[in-house]
């Protein structure tokens, strides 16, 4: 696997948990994503998937711990422009 693909597979399933908190209509914080990432690696056989679900749950580690005005570790996950981009035709709209 290409490193394009591996990132592309951390994309993937990094949206997926955020998915998962959006449709059981639970608050998106660092807390929440890195549980339903461990859930999910935990669930998971597939060697490829379960090394993006660890590289996701590193990267949210780390991100977490970046300099930032909030108000601690529960507060709601920002988007920055370059490293989070989420494309309107990924989302699903459930009425």
């Amino acid at each position: 696997m290409s490193k394009n693909d591996k990132e592309r597979l951390v994309d993937k399933v990094m949206g997926e948990a955020v998915m998962s908190l959006l449709e059981a209509d639970d608050n998106v914080s660092f807390d929440a994503l890195l549980s339903q990432l461990q859930e999910s690696l935990h669930d998971e056989n597939d060697h490829g998937r379960r090394e993006a679900f660890r590289t996701a749950i590193n990267g949210v580690h780390q991100f977490r711990i970046l300099p930032d005005s909030g108000s601690g570790p529960s507060r709601s996950l920002k988007l920055h422009r370059r490293d989070a981009v989420i494309s309107h035709s990924a989302i699903v709209y459930k009425h």
